[in-house]
């Protein structure tokens, strides 16, 4: 049996699952977990390369914080869009399309001559990765049993938190051995491998359909979030378009009437960009909360540390990124067992603890800048970030959408997709203008350009772990959720 969601919203064919995956499911989890995370591991694999754009093409880190910032905040608003183009295009061609925007991307920042060009790829790279997770996590809400959502939604995990977690390791080392180009050099290949097995593995399940769009919501949604992460970064920028509160009270405004115009549109009967029914749920509410803090402190952290590292210490490109390497592999490894942890004790033990975690670990990257300390500490430091940040992500993510039934689930999915880019462009541009103003300030007392960098990234470590600790304090208000049931057998 197939069930239709509402118009604007993906079509699924399933809705339940059996005890156990058949190989053809297994096999289209393992097609998209792949493709999600070799696209999603280009959101941050530019962050250990900066200092080295900087030096080449005279940059300043506000401006070329933008390489990553820019690519998140595309993602963030192409995301709401994925639902409409997976109902009215399909999967298959949707995947295709994702794909080939990035391989064609890669080559366009192979090949750029400048900051503009290479500006551009990154903003065709971000819109085919905007896709994937959408199709990512309504696939696996769709096909996995109920109750093994949280180990299988261990897969997303993977793709959302690891991915970006080793792209600043593994540029440390590409761009140690072939400069920044190289990282485009070794993702061009995986790109095109990838559109390659997409074509002749995946096939739609259901037609595509004639549906609507709604033309408002796209520039509202795009106002809203540009001007949000353009205030946030014009606070170290000396030459803003405009003032930061005008960028940022624009960004309100705007997301105010986005807001605003997709509850309309829902009442209405029409097809909302955004549909934002699942906030109505307080499980999910408070685990996408938590969610974005986890974000705002790992996004924050994967982009401060390279460059306090590289600037500050004067530790290379390759020692840089091995460093970051022990925090990424712990997300990686601990994603199942988070799952498994979830499934049997329910989220909030994961999210109180992972929420205590990252907000000490913040606050000792921020008591540590300056001192002279072991990069073995730094590493270990780092480590617990990551150890705090897998918990509630992988504890969030799987009560966000254990809380909802299935009709809802593309709604869900589509909501984490945008949440989690917006919050990674904000952190970011948030963080880096905070360490800039911080290092300015310093200068100007007669720091030297080392003492200063560190006394920015001691400034902006401690607002993560101020900001990070309203978790713990959320953490306190989660219950466990109970388990949905599937309305309709699955085929």
């Amino acid at each position: 049996m197939s069930t239709k969601p509402p118009a604007g919203q993906p079509a699924t064919a399933e809705v339940s699952a059996p005890a156990r995956l058949s190989r053809d499911r297994a096999l289209l989890l393992a097609v998209l977990v792949t493709a999600t995370f070799t696209m999603i591991l280009n959101e941050t694999i530019m962050s250990t390369a900066l200092p080295r754009l900087m030096a080449d093409l005279h940059l300043t880190a506000s401006t070329a914080q933008w390489l990553t910032t820019g690519f998140t905040l595309v993602m963030a608003i192409v995301a709401p869009t994925t639902g409409f183009l997976l109902q009215r295009l399909g999967s298959r061609t949707v995947f295709l399309a994702g794909t080939g925007a990035f391989a064609a991307g890669t080559l366009l920042a192979l090949l750029a001559p400048g900051f503009e060009v290479l500006m551009a790829a990154r903003v065709t790279q971000a819109c085919g990765t905007a896709v994937m997770l959408p199709l990512l996590t309504t696939t696996i809400a769709r096909i996995v049993p109920a109750a093994r959502l949280g180990q299988y939604l261990g897969l997303a995990t993977i793709a959302v938190s690891f991915a970006p977690a080793v792209g600043p390791p593994l540029s440390g080392l590409i761009v140690d051995a072939l400069g920044w180009r190289g990282i485009f050099l070794v993702l061009l290949p995986v790109g095109l491998a990838a559109l390659v097995l997409g074509a002749a593995k995946l096939r739609d399940h259901d037609a595509p359909e004639r549906v609507g769009l709604d033309g408002w919501s796209i520039p509202l949604c795009a106002l809203a979030f540009g001007g949000l992460v353009h205030g946030a970064a014009a606070l170290g920028e000396g030459h803003a378009v405009a003032p930061p509160w005008l960028l940022v009270a624009v960004g309100a405004v705007a997301l105010a009437a986005f807001v605003a115009r997709q509850v309309a549109r829902e009442r209405r009967g029409h097809s909302p960009l955004l549909n934002l029914r699942p906030f109505a749920r307080r499980p999910f509410a408070l685990a996408t909360a938590l969610l974005g803090l986890s974000v705002l402190g790992q996004a924050g952290s994967m982009m401060l540390l390279p460059l306090h590292l590289q600037e500050s210490l004067g530790v290379s490109t390759r020692t840089a990124g091995l460093l970051l390497l022990p925090g990424g592999l712990a997300l990686a490894l601990l994603a199942p067992p988070v799952g498994r942890l979830c499934d049997r004790f329910g989220p909030r033990p994961l999210l109180l603890s992972g929420s205590g975690v990252l907000t000490a670990s913040l606050a000792g990257l921020g008591v540590l800048a300056g001192h002279e300390v072991s990069l073995p500490t730094v590493a270990a430091v780092y480590l617990a970030v990551n150890t705090g940040v897998i918990c509630i992500t992988g504890a969030a993510m799987s009560a966000a959408m254990g809380s909802l039934p299935p009709s809802l689930h593309p709604y869900g999915s589509a909501t984490l997709s945008t949440l989690q880019p917006l919050v990674a462009a904000l952190a970011t541009a948030l963080y880096i203008s905070v360490m800039s103003r911080a290092r300015a300030a310093g200068l100007g007392d007669g720091l030297g350009p080392a003492a200063a960098g560190a006394a920015g990234a001691r400034a902006a470590f401690l607002l993560g772990a101020l900001i990070s600790s309203l978790g713990i304090a959320l953490a306190c208000l989660f219950r466990r959720p109970a388990p949905t049931t599937a309305s309709a057998p699955a085929h």
